[in-house]
């Protein structure tokens, strides 16, 4: 990852899907039936709380497709004060975005229904070929994609996406990639593999669970996906384990990063997400593997401790001065 912040203003491109989001509100129990309305999707979580972290030290593009509704233009608006960027959020005249409920259980345990079959943010290779020559394509220093990313799209926007990302590499720019499995959006298991090494020969820098392995590629550890990921030129690869911490392997070298345990887990939404940008946030400023990985545990286990993917602004910059980098 490009960590030269003191000459230039770095780079970074997330690219998602951003959805609505019904959580249950706060105070109110499974009876009362009351939801608040918000924003979130994985790669969206993970771009907010880069910015929330680099601060003024990188631009935050938000590469995805919604539509031109009133819940659309609230996104909007909820990026702008996020100081997200929004020259590559192209906007749909025939679809909106998806919507999900969340239900989280008294162990802070999440499960969601969702309406997404007609998502504007499927759309989103289309738009993306149509504006190669827009600025914000021009000297990215990341680019970071998960595998909800590509599983929304169809396989020929998925092939044009990899030359799209396969040219960005050439240029230069890391390539970040979140396996962050969901099996109901992929036909098939090898459907998903097929993607997934077409991803990880990409990527410069990975971010995958212990978990999603298990049920992708029959992993039983840590050092089960370490040697999985290996094969591929990975720079950089960070596997996440729960409360059992981390295994990193950077240019071949393997070592492990233990994680303090969370006695008040409140809702487990977007703890990878909130890891995945504080990591690559404390990578872009400049602290080893190691460091950022232990920045990143605390700031997961920060937003665990809060109801809903994006916790409260205050909130989190407090977290920031009691646990800096």
């Amino acid at each position: 990852m490009n960590t030269n912040i003191d000459k230039n203003t770095s780079n970074i491109i997330v690219m998602g899907e951003c959805m609505v989001e019904f959580g249950r509100a706060a105070g109110c129990t499974a009876n009362d039936n009351l939801y608040k309305k918000s924003f979130a999707g994985d790669v969206f979580n993970t771009g907010i709380y880069i910015k929330r972290c680099v601060k003024e030290h990188a631009n935050v593009n938000f590469l995805t497709a919604i539509g031109k509704d009133e819940n659309s233009n609230e996104m909007l608006a909820m990026m702008e004060g996020e100081s997200l960027a929004t020259n590559l959020v192209y906007q749909s005249n025939s679809a909106q975005m998806g919507l999900y409920l969340i239900n989280v259980d008294n162990e802070g345990e999440r499960s969601f229904s969702y309406w997404r079959e007609t998502s504007a943010a499927k759309q989103v290779v289309r738009f993306l070929n149509d504006d190669l020559d827009n600025p914000a394509l021009k000297n990215v220093d990341s680019f970071f994609f998960s595998g909800i990313s590509i599983a929304i799209l169809s396989e020929g926007d998925r092939q044009k996406l990899w030359r799209f990302i396969f040219e960005l590499k050439a240029a230069g720019t890391t390539i970040i990639f979140d396996p962050n499995y969901r099996p109901t959006l992929w036909s098939s298991l090898n459907e998903t593999r097929a993607a997934y090494a077409a991803a990880f020969e990409l990527a410069d820098i990975a971010l995958p669970g212990v978990d999603d392995h298990m049920v992708l590629y029959n992993a039983k550890s840590a050092e089960d996906v370490a040697t999985f990921l290996e094969q591929f030129a990975i720079d950089e690869i960070i596997i996440k384990n729960g409360s059992q911490g981390m295994l990193l392997s950077v240019d071949g070298k393997r070592s492990y990063v233990d994680v303090d345990p969370v006695e008040n887990v409140v809702d487990t939404t977007s703890a990878g997400d909130a890891f995945n940008g504080a990591y690559l946030s404390a990578r872009l400023l400049g602290r080893s593997a190691e460091q950022a990985a232990k920045f990143a545990a605390k700031a997961s286990a920060c937003v665990i401790q809060h109801k809903g993917a994006i916790v409260d602004e205050a909130a989190f910059a407090q977290h920031l001065l009691d646990y800096p980098m």
